[in-house]
């Protein structure tokens, strides 16, 4: 009677772990435009300091395509929940030579849900001037159709 109460109690325990590692496991899948229009935003941001240092009249215009999330962990950004994203993407570049693509570029980002459920924003952390204390700071992703509240 012992041994069955052991085995009885060894599969319970067995359930329970599988469980709660099966909750604590559940992939969030974004849309990969979703993830594209990140991806974009912050090029555009990296591309607006580069263009104003380098004094560049004009720039290039691109697109991110083939996105490919591998990593998403699940992150809180400012009291609202967040992911961390890593994958891939492809990059054209159209220059007044000819299209350059560049495959497989890594990124490494951070989206933040809103209250609403509706938007999402890019999270990027850092000092937000020269000399601040880092602290993430968002920047709303625009959906397409969307004009705002």
């Amino acid at each position: 009677m012992a041994n069955l109460r052991w085995v009885f109690r060894w599969l319970l325990m067995s359930l329970l772990i599988v469980v709660l590692a099966a909750c604590a496991a559940v992939p969030v899948f974004f849309d990969t435009d979703l993830v594209a229009d990140a991806i974009s935003l912050q090029l555009e941001q990296t591309q607006a300091q580069l263009s104003s240092q380098l004094r560049l009249a004009q720039t290039p215009t691109w697109r991110v395509e083939r996105v490919r999330v591998t990593d998403n962990a699940p992150v809180m950004i400012q009291d609202l929940p967040g992911y961390h994203l890593q994958g891939t993407y492809r990059l054209s570049i159209d220059l007044p030579t000819g299209t350059v693509i560049r495959p497989k570029q890594p990124f490494d980002l951070y989206l933040q849900g809103q209250k609403e459920g509706k938007t999402w924003r890019l999270a990027r952390y850092g000092p937000s001037e020269m000399g601040a204390e880092p602290d993430w700071t968002t920047y709303l992703i625009t959906p397409k159709g969307y004009y705002g509240d």
